[in-house]
């Protein structure tokens, strides 16, 4: 026996003859008499005519259901024009440093592009930058000094002919891994003769260990490690440290910074 939804049905409830329609949504019936129908309303329903009947609880659904629709699609286009405007403002950028090329100040040696050599890209180090940067400014500018004082006074100088040439070495790329949570009573030192006791290193000074002080007291200690690349995965492992220990690549905070300006000019 089927039972009627409608409140204040005038059958107690309860469908007994064919006169009664259904919700489409929850699949409750009612007297066709109950939800206010005619006999030719019921048989438009029942003959799939695509005319259907909603109960009063899921007419509010419904009504809710259709706000939040038109709502989301709104949100939607909004956000689809402001992909498309981040898209424009990219592919103007993009237009605008391949219409300007740059061409290397000085000429490029064949032999030098076979062997490049390493940049200060190489190495997470700011400081170590910055300080070679000053140098080299400095090593510029005493250079043209002394051009200036040649070219007044000073005779031509025959330099010597070296018969072996000069082997030059470069400094090896440097990587950067932050270690946390450990006690605050660790030291540099301490941590420094952990790596190199556990990979038995035969250089200790090419491992750099630098303690993070914060504005904050905390509980815990971290730590920037500067390795090279033949042990840096190693020590990236989170298997190469204590239990508890957190471990990952070093991110520079003045780079976070730059793509957040980034994200903002976009």
């Amino acid at each position: 026996m089927l039972i009627c939804c409608m409140e204040g049905c005038e059958f107690n409830n309860s469908i007994s003859n064919d006169e009664h329609v259904r919700c489409w949504l929850c699949d409750e019936y009612a007297h066709a008499k109950c939800a206010g129908i005619t006999d030719s309303v019921v048989e438009m329903i029942e003959g799939r005519t695509g005319l259907k009947w909603t109960c009063e609880t899921c007419r509010v659904v419904k009504s809710q259901m259709g706000r939040f629709m038109k709502q989301t699609r709104t949100e939607i286009t909004e956000l689809f024009r402001e992909v498309r405007a981040v898209y424009e403002k990219l592919a103007k950028l993009e237009s605008h440093i391949t219409s300007h090329p740059q061409k290397p100040i000085y000429p490029v040696d064949s032999d030098s592009s076979s062997n490049p050599l390493h940049t200060f890209e190489d190495t997470n180090d700011d400081k170590e930058v910055e300080d070679a940067e000053s140098s080299i400014v400095q090593h510029n500018s005493t250079n043209m000094q002394k051009a200036k004082i040649w070219h007044h006074n000073a005779a031509p100088v025959v330099l010597p002919l070296h018969t072996n040439p000069v082997i030059l070495k470069a400094v090896p790329p440097m990587k950067a891994v932050f270690v946390s949570r450990l006690v605050t009573s660790t030291t540099e030192d301490a941590l420094k003769h952990y790596i190199v006791a556990k990979l038995s290193y035969p250089n200790p000074d090419d491992i750099i260990v630098r303690k993070i002080y914060n504005k904050q007291r905390r509980k815990i200690a971290s730590f920037k490690v500067m390795a090279p690349d033949p042990i840096y995965y190693t020590i990236l492992n989170p298997g190469f440290w204590p239990k508890h220990i957190i471990v990952h690549e070093f991110v520079n905070k003045s780079l976070l910074q730059t793509n957040v300006e980034f994200i903002k000019y976009c």
